[in-house]
């Protein structure tokens, strides 16, 4: 028999009850929830202190492009099945506190403390590297990143080419707002 929507539905509703079961009984307050709220509360603090508040709105409108494809890139990650987060801050499939607060501030601040590009690409290539081999393998082993179907190499160039992207969308805006003032 083919599924229907409704069975669909169910299952979806299904899978929710057993996250937040799981959540409430595996996660919350664990050392691993613990680094999730401290972490996310200290960049976010350290990065309001850093942000050049003279170029936030460019600065802001670089990270939300960030966050955007970071949440496009693990909705279709966790869909796949190539990697899933045991552990969350919030009882939710993804790691929205990773994509909407850490990576996107990291990203932030190399865009805001390296505009020119020969830095910008080191300190890129560097974070890629830092993100790739360094935290997602402490990640795995905290328990809340888990590789499936995913190689931490294959996250080495995402890291890159979204940050050069969003730095030529981005640099682009600023030309043309530039170019309207004139």
């Amino acid at each position: 028999m083919q599924p229907t929507w409704r069975d669909v539905i169910e299952s979806l509703q299904q899978h929710t009850a057993v996250k937040i079961e799981y959540w409430l009984n595996e996660t919350l307050f664990t050392f691993s929830w613990w680094m999730l709220l401290v972490t996310t509360v200290g960049i976010f603090i350290l990065w309001l202190i850093l942000l050049d508040k003279k170029r936030i709105l460019e600065i802001v409108t670089y990270g939300f492009f960030i966050t955007a494809i970071g949440m496009i890139g693990d909705v279709l990650g966790t869909s796949f099945m190539l990697w899933d987060y045991p552990n969350t801050l919030l009882p939710i499939t993804l790691i929205a506190e990773v994509h909407t607060v850490q990576m996107p501030i990291i990203y932030m601040l190399i865009y805001q403390y390296f505009p020119k590009w020969k830095t910008f690409l080191i300190a890129t290539t560097i974070n890629a590297f830092i993100f790739s081999f360094i935290l997602e393998p402490l990640l795995v082993w905290l328990h809340i990143y888990q590789l499936d179907n995913w190689k931490h190499i294959y996250s080495f160039l995402p890291y890159i080419m979204i940050a050069i992207v969003v730095k030529l969308v981005v640099d682009k805006f600023k030309q043309l707002g530039q170019s309207k003032e004139k």
